[in-house]
């Protein structure tokens, strides 16, 4: 095992090949009695994962070399393998009644090698529990469209893992031609429709599989695309594409997108926290990422309506409007906006302004403005602001 660890994208490419030939070697040498190996070179991909992490290494790097890591429908696990040469804390996860050859792919070669990590079957498409509470990096290659709840799985990943580096098939067009990749939807595959083999089940379209993965927690910092890239659709081999995306946590790292800068009391209670009358945030987009709309959720108390019938939020970015909400009773609401282009920026800041007149009583000299509720506690969870994108 390597005691150092690869100081750039280049190295570690150069080092993933180095270990695919020992893996190759040692395949063409053993057997797997009664299945054989798993029929795809998991590391065949490695250039396209090394240039999806390239913009932020040092970052990716730093959760491979402290780990722990999951390597998640892992077949002979290859790349969990790699991880652990590296020096990774690995748990390799697969299914073994639905794995090719029964997960004895990855006996044979941790034996073999020498290595270290830790096996797992867990079954994904029921309640699963991970091994561990806490992951600084999940691989998530070509399983997705094996999943019955691809939705829970990525929602459930969300909450437990910082980074995530997935991959999947997904299509332009249905078989009928139909096309779809600019719409937010998914194939569902019949059960041999595609590679004879009824563990698939949704294909989704480009457009789809980012909504999914936004919806379900996770920003894409990038992402890249391989294989047929015209009229690519869910069953024919020949017309086969794949996504690759780099993702990190949401619930796990609000301050990836935001943070609070002025006008924001203390928290009270370790729930909740009172804004000022002028309060603003901080958003940082990701890298190669876009954002279109956002939404903060907040309350408007009973004691905030008594001068007056209404209260209004407003923002502003940058000097232009970015959205409104008038409020009549006393409720929990979002308000919802939109960003200007971000294409020249790296940040920006949201100035919101509350119209009230209220002033608080008992000596309380604080211009208070909306009560804004937090977020539960976890990992890189700071600010534990209720802000999303969309």
């Amino acid at each position: 095992m390597h005691c150092d660890f690869p100081r750039s994208a280049n190295e570690f490419l150069q080092r993933g090949e180095m270990f695919r030939a020992q893996l190759q070697a040692v395949k063409h040498r053993l057997v797997v009695p009664d299945y054989g190996w798993y029929p795809y070179e998991s590391l065949s991909a490695l250039g396209i994962l090394t240039k999806l992490v390239e913009p932020v290494f040092e970052e990716v790097a730093e959760a491979l070399r402290s780990g722990p890591v999951a390597d998640i429908g892992c077949a002979d696990g290859d790349v969990g393998l790699f991880c652990a040469h590296l020096g990774g804390q690995v748990d390799a996860i697969d299914h073994r009644e639905s794995s090719f050859n029964q997960m004895r792919g990855i006996d044979v070669l941790r034996e073999a090698l020498g290595i270290s990590l830790d096996v797992h079957d867990i079954d994904l498409d029921g309640r699963f529990h991970l091994p561990r509470p806490d992951y600084k990096l999940v691989f998530l290659l070509g399983t997705l469209y094996h999943l019955k709840n691809p939705y829970y799985v990525l929602e459930n990943l969300a909450r437990h893992a910082d980074w995530c580096v997935l991959s999947t098939r997904v299509a332009q067009v249905t078989p009928h031609q139909t096309q779809i990749e600019e719409e937010p939807v998914a194939y569902l595959l019949d059960a041999r429709e595609a590679n004879n083999d009824p563990t698939n089940y949704w294909i989704f379209s480009p457009t789809g599989l980012l909504r999914l993965l936004s919806r379900a927690g996770w920003t894409v910092f990038s992402h890249e695309r391989i294989g047929q890239r015209l009229n690519s659709n869910p069953v024919h081999p020949e017309a086969d594409e794949r996504m690759f995306v780099l993702l990190k946590s949401r619930p796990r790292h609000p301050n990836l997108l935001v943070r609070a800068l002025h006008g924001w009391y203390a928290p009270e209670d370790d729930g909740w926290r009172w804004t000022a009358k002028r309060f603003a945030l901080e958003v940082v987009p990701p890298a190669g990422g876009t954002l279109s709309e956002f939404a903060l959720r907040f309350e408007v108390p009973e004691r905030l309506l008594e001068a007056e019938r209404r209260v209004r939020v407003t923002c502003m970015i940058e000097g232009s409007p970015a959205g409104a909400v008038t409020c009549t009773k006393a409720e929990t609401l979002e308000f919802r906006g939109r960003f200007p282009d971000l294409s020249t920026r790296r940040a920006m800041q949201l100035d919101f302004t509350v119209e009230s007149s209220y002033s608080p009583a008992g000596g309380d000299i604080r211009e208070l403005g909306v009560i804004v509720p937090l977020l539960e506690k976890s990992p890189g969870n700071r600010d534990r602001i209720p802000f999303r994108i969309s």
